[in-house]
């Protein structure tokens, strides 16, 4: 049995920069770095032999010589495992370009299509982003011929015991576009883009469009480990392969909310099965808690709310939060939003409230009073070019300011 991780989208050195301080920014950068260790950990302690990174290790062409440094020392310091690198949208082809030296168990790919025989009956290969007119050719099971993409890698045994996956052969000087798989392999293919179910363009398994599905499911395939979409899922194809997303390894915005992770996967090569299980990054999550509030609930009674509602989900001081209060509240009601900021705020890294609440009120009769606040409400009525949400936001505001507060 061959242990690997499957992994996806770390976009390290990630700017933050929409809502974060420059200092909470960097904090959370540190995050990311420390979600990649606890990975490493984790496979460490599982005896892991290989690595799948499938895309978007950066977020962008620009990396910082600390993050690029730490990366290639983690992988440096792993002798044991191999680090199979798969570039995405946001990674270009000079991720690598002035590093010198990479590190022996760091294995790339390319446009036009790589193999590595991770032993007799395992076979990893992988097609990078953007190419538009890559395919498996025929697949016979027939030896493979010149100016095909060279196999490579041999199992060794490392330290830990385990099978450790490394380069063993030189690769083809001329690569091909076509890359076959035998059926007596168990074959994982690495890619990165969104699956595609519509129709295919010839043969090819990329395109403008996404991955072909329908070209994927006429493969040899056990497993296809994919990434871009920030956000798990998995499934099967109609051949029996099975392909899965891990998600990005670390949640970079409340777009991406919730428990974020990798997959780990156990291969039976010889029966062609591979189990996976999802595990769980723990470096600060991206949460999202709605609140249900009734009209007569003021500041106070929301507040208790919310400090029963965050220990339910079990918030943790390292998730960056964002509070929705919805419901009912009376027209001249003004829950204090700033109060309920100052008490929560030390209980998690980044909060956020936003009152979302709908407004409770008698129009008739508040229209009807003969005061600053009924020709506010009279005028805003009146006005045909405002959709009946922003009516109510612009009430909402005027009467915080007849009441005494702020903008």
């Amino acid at each position: 049995m061959v242990k690997l991780i499957h992994t996806a989208d770390l976009h390290l050195d990630s700017a933050f920069r929409s809502r974060f301080t420059k200092e909470e920014a960097e904090n959370r950068r540190q995050k990311q770095l420390m979600a990649w260790k606890e990975l490493l950990s984790f496979a460490v302690e599982k005896k892991v032999q290989g690595i799948l990174i499938a895309g978007d290790l950066f977020d962008s062409p620009v990396v910082s010589h600390g993050t690029m440094d730490f990366f290639l020392s983690t992988i440096s310091e792993h002798p044991e495992i191999s680090f199979f690198y798969l570039r995405g949208n946001h990674d270009t082809e000079n991720t690598f370009r002035y590093q010198e030296n990479l590190p022996k168990n760091l294995f790339l790919f390319s446009e036009r299509g790589k193999k590595y025989r991770l032993n007799d009956r395992l076979l990893l290969a992988g097609v990078e982003y953007g190419t538009k007119d890559i395919s498996f050719g025929e697949n016979e099971g027939a030896t493979q011929g010149a100016g095909q993409a060279a196999e490579q890698g041999i199992g060794q045994e490392n330290a830990h015991g385990a099978e450790a996956l490394s380069k063993s052969e030189s690769e083809s000087e001329e690569e091909s576009k076509f890359l076959k798989l035998k059926e007596e392999d168990c074959n994982i293919l690495l890619l990165h883009g969104a699956l595609y179910q519509g129709s295919a363009k010839g043969d090819a398994i990329q395109g403008e469009e996404g991955i072909f599905l329908k070209n994927l499911e006429k493969l040899p395939l056990s497993y296809i480990a994919l990434g871009h979409i920030h956000k798990g899922g998995e499934g099967k194809l109609n051949n029996g392969a099975l392909w899965a997303y891990p998600g990005c390894l670390q949640g970079r915005g409340f777009d991406e909310e919730g428990e974020r992770g990798f997959l780990y996967l156990k291969v039976e090569e010889e029966k062609k099965e591979i189990r996976k299980e999802f595990i769980p990054i723990k470096q600060g999550e991206f949460r999202i808690l709605e609140i249900e509030l009734l009209e007569d609930e003021g500041t106070l009674a929301c507040l208790k709310k919310i400090e029963v509602e965050m220990e339910k989900a079990g918030i943790a001081k390292e998730d960056s939060l964002r509070i929705i209060l919805k419901g009912k509240k009376g027209l001249e009601q003004e829950r204090n939003l700033r109060y309920l900021q100052l008490q929560l705020q030390d209980s998690v890294f980044f909060l956020e409230i936003r009152d979302e609440c709908e407004l409770s009120w008698n129009r008739e009769e508040a229209m009807k009073e003969k005061s600053l606040k009924g020709e506010f409400l009279r005028v805003v009525a009146a006005a045909d070019n405002l959709s009946k949400e922003e009516q109510e936001e612009i009430i909402a505001l005027g009467m915080g300011l007849l009441q005494g507060g702020e903008l």
